[in-house]
């Protein structure tokens, strides 16, 4: 089965949907959040809120470059929600979702497809550049497989430089800190349901660069918490997230790599099955899975099933360089996979409920 529940608590199929109907207020009340349900069915205006910012990674092995590429968050996310799009969507040039990113006048990627379709803020400051290190080693199951070092920053993302109209969703998916706690807060005044990476909230840069984390708790945007729908962090992440104690306010998604993922809301968890891969280059898995979980959202599935379509992403994602490239094939593929899992999962309980 694609889901295994480990408490009988309702499944978080609620939790975190957006009743794009409905007018979003700047009061959603502690928890309500988990009530949105985000349906497609046919509604017109689902645009969506993408902010974060385009990077340069540079990828290292044994001392040596070995690659360089676009990287940022926003550039992951665009890059699926453009592959899950209407097609007619495609055919015009047209997206149902803006992003918000900045880069400096050095950006050697605007001719590629994410941000030719979303073109970046330019700024004076130089575009933010990271540099992994990679071990020459297999990483194991749970420990990272990469040193992470912020080389140079661009400009933050204030809530001025977003739109000001309302959005059905929203995902904040800074990755240098460059998005602000006032513009999360602006996110979920526009936004009526807002998906939050948790490397947005608690990464932090030493002298060098290195990144590290600190606990969510400590600091400013830990108050906004209760507002936000879901928060996605990665098993390295979660201690910092607080798992536990967030999940009293919103659903907690927590990527366990080749492991799936698991969910946790008030009163329950479910994991959920990974699709297999072959890693290649893990940068941008995190961001893809949230992209492709949202995507499930807004095509009408339940948290956990959204979460199976975030595992597929993800490991397409790690299988190739940089941001990879999704062949109508290969979506094919995954729309079958998802619905024999889907079908296997229903089969099965109702199996069991006999």
């Amino acid at each position: 089965p694609n889901s295994s529940t480990t408490s009988a608590a309702p499944t978080p199929a609620a939790a975190a949907a957006m009743p794009l109907a409905a007018e979003p207020d700047d009061t959603h009340g502690e928890g309500e959040n988990q009530q949105l349900l985000i349906t497609t069915k046919g509604g017109p205006g689902l645009e969506g809120l993408v902010v974060g910012s385009y990077c340069h990674d540079v990828l290292i092995r044994g001392g040596r470059v070995v690659g360089e590429t676009l990287g940022g968050a926003a550039a992951f996310v665009s890059n699926v929600l453009d592959a899950a799009s209407p097609r007619d969507a495609a055919l015009n040039g047209t997206a149902p979702f803006v992003v918000v990113a900045k880069v400096g006048h050095d950006f050697v990627y605007a001719s590629a497809p994410a941000p030719a379709r979303h073109p970046p803020l330019v700024c004076a400051s130089p575009t933010t550049s990271f540099h992994a290190q990679f071990s020459e080693t297999a990483a194991s199951a749970h420990a990272p497989d990469r040193e992470l070092r912020r080389v140079r920053a661009c400009d933050p993302i204030y809530p001025a430089d977003l739109p000001d109209r309302r959005f059905a969703y929203g995902l904040a998916v800074g990755v240098a800190g460059e998005v602000l706690p006032e513009t999360l807060e602006q996110m979920i005044r526009l936004c009526r349901a807002v998906l939050v990476d948790a490397q947005a909230l608690i990464r932090a840069f030493d002298g060098d660069g290195a990144v590290g984390h600190v606990a969510l708790d400590d600091t400013p945007y830990a108050r906004l918490l209760p507002r936000v729908a879901f928060v996605k962090a990665s098993e390295e992440e979660a201690p910092y997230v607080g798992v536990e104690t967030a999940r009293r306010w919103c659903c907690v998604i927590v990527t366990e790599g080749r492991d799936g993922c698991r969910l946790y809301w008030n009163g329950g968890e479910a994991r959920v099955m990974p699709f297999p891969a072959v890693q290649v280059d893990p940068t941008g898995a995190g961001d893809s899975f949230l992209a492709g979980f949202a995507t499930g959202l807004l095509w009408g599935l339940s948290a956990t099933d959204a979460a199976l379509l975030g595992n597929f992403f993800g490991a397409a994602a790690v299988s190739q360089v940089g941001v990879p490239t999704f062949h109508s094939k290969m979506l094919q593929v995954c729309t079958i996979s998802l619905v024999q899992l889907l079908v296997q999962s229903d089969w099965e309980e109702s199996f069991c409920s006999c």
